[in-house]
């Protein structure tokens, strides 16, 4: 072998023993858990505590057909834990740009919110996803949702109109691409990130998993 392969030689095995090093590294950064204080804000919406043993938070756009599609099943494993004070929820808005109504139907459950209809707007919006983005006027449909609450429609109306709570949600959005979310629904059980939509047993089996820790 002469001087100049060795040399040649050398410098491969730095060079990938340098990437080995790198993709080890950031696998390990990938697999951290994000911080409850990064997931969690004090006008996040829970179903209960915060300080409940298992948290788990979505990041969700309403007009999203894939969150559309996970919220039956996130709607069984709240049947199934409701008697549960260490399992908590968590929804966090991030609207999506492609979206025309993801701003809309955000502003609707924060109005509601106010009035403390959050989660039953929350089911409405979702469960009614095909009507909503459908329609030609979005806004009367919203506002049908409300008076169906028993809400104060006009207040309700008013709120809405003015985007009253854009910064909740824009300040949702922006934890979000600060903690790497590119897509919705994105899941987080203790600040470990959950990709796609999971299936009842595949949920079930984590949230269990985390409270015998």
């Amino acid at each position: 072998m002469t001087k100049e392969v060795k040399i040649m030689a050398l410098v491969f095995i730095v060079i990938f023993a340098g990437l080995g090093f790198l993709i080890v590294r950031n696998n390990q950064t990938a697999l951290a858990p994000i911080s409850k204080e990064q997931l969690i804000r004090p006008t996040s919406h829970s179903t209960v505590s915060p300080n409940a043993k298992v948290n788990i938070v979505e990041f969700a756009d309403f007009q999203c057909p894939a969150c559309a599609a996970a919220y039956p099943i996130m709607e069984q494993i709240l049947a199934f834990y409701k008697n549960n004070p260490q399992v908590n929820f968590v929804a966090r808005n991030f609207p999506l740009p492609q979206h025309q109504y993801a701003l809309l139907t955000a502003e609707a459950a924060e109005a509601a919110s106010a009035q403390g209809k959050y989660w039953e707007m929350y089911g409405l919006i979702y469960t009614g996803q095909n009507d909503w983005v459908n329609s030609a006027d979005p806004m009367s449909i919203l506002v049908g949702y409300a008076a169906q609450l028993k809400l104060d429609v006009n207040k309700f109306k008013a709120e809405v109109t003015a985007n009253k709570y854009d910064n909740i949600i824009q300040q949702d959005k922006q934890d979000g691409v600060a903690i790497g979310i590119n897509s919705t629904p994105t899941f987080f059980i203790n600040g470990v990130k959950e990709i796609g939509i999971q299936s009842v047993s595949d949920f079930k089996a984590r949230i269990d998993s985390a409270l015998t820790k």
